[in-house]
């Protein structure tokens, strides 16, 4: 596109706007592909494919893949990076997981969530914006709901509205994925582990409650864009299906899948209550992500 553009443009006596518009945004996709692009939280759930969309894109890729390879809780955590040119960053390290970790009833873990989290934005924020480094950072739609994890998310993202637009914030729906299956796994990997492994699930629910879901690739594709289009978005996205499915029909859909060889089963106590929010689909950023 870059060439075609300049050869036209040097053809043709008139200035070509159009040509000109699409020989710059080529010109500019080119330059940041030559820069590195920080993922922080590369080694979760949505950091391995986002990685993989950069690497696909031809960006270069510098990573902290979790707390074992740099703790982004420690003061400094980040020096490692600072004779590195950075592009941008894509903030997705957070103390976090599904919702039977985020909405535990055990003290210790709540306490983590708010803790761990906090000294992590204590230590990034300023790094980034010491070093005017754009960048987005992964929040939720559960932000406003009053436990641990919804304050810790609301916290993020006033202190970034605070930047000038530095920061760009992406509220991502539930999630899912190929992922290790553990504390903090979610709900989706569990039931399809527990089928593989035993042919069966038992959901902690009724099963009555609805979700939105957005399958991991496609949130990679998200933050992808939003980093290409920094500019242009809006403070906050919303990166949802926007389709609402009841947990029993993700069960259906998961024996079905399994041709018939997997059945989950349903307690009798109802989900904990979340407000029925709307995803907000029809912003800045869903004109390229759709």
């Amino acid at each position: 596109l870059t060439l075609i553009g300049v050869t036209m443009l040097r053809q043709s006596r008139i200035p070509n706007l159009v040509l000109l518009f699409f020989y710059m945004l080529a010109t500019a996709a080119a330059a940041m592909s030559n820069q590195s692009v920080l993922v922080l939280g590369s080694g979760g759930l949505v950091g391995r494919s986002v990685v993989s969309w950069l690497s696909e894109h031809g960006y270069s890729i510098l990573e902290v893949r979790n707390r074992q390879h740099i703790d982004l809780r420690v003061p400094g955590a980040l020096d490692v990076f600072n004779h590195v040119d950075i592009s941008y960053c894509i903030f997705l390290a957070c103390e976090v997981g599904g919702s039977k970790f985020i909405e535990s009833s055990e003290q210790n873990i709540q306490v983590n969530i708010i803790n761990s989290n906090l000294k992590i934005y204590q230590v990034v924020f300023p790094w980034l914006t010491e070093r005017k480094i754009p960048f987005i950072f992964t929040s939720s739609y559960l932000q406003g709901t009053d436990n641990a994890y919804g304050v810790i998310k609301r916290l993020g993202e006033v202190w970034i509205q605070n930047f000038h637009g530095l920061g760009k914030i992406l509220r991502l729906w539930n999630v899912y994925g190929p992922e290790q299956v553990g504390l903090k796994s979610h709900v989706l990997a569990d039931w399809a582990h527990k089928c593989a492994d035993l042919g069966r699930a038992t959901s902690l629910t009724d099963g009555r409650e609805e979700r939105q879901f957005v399958h991991v690739n496609d949130t990679a594709a998200a933050c992808g864009i939003a980093m290409e289009h920094h500019g242009d978005i809006d403070m906050v996205s919303d990166v949802s299906s926007g389709e609402w499915v009841t947990m029993r029909e993700v069960a259906a859909s998961l024996h079905s899948a399994s041709m018939g060889s997997c059945e989950v089963s349903f307690s009798e106590r109802a989900a904990g209550y979340r407000a029925r929010l709307s995803a907000e689909l029809t912003g800045r950023l869903h004109v390229w992500w759709a």
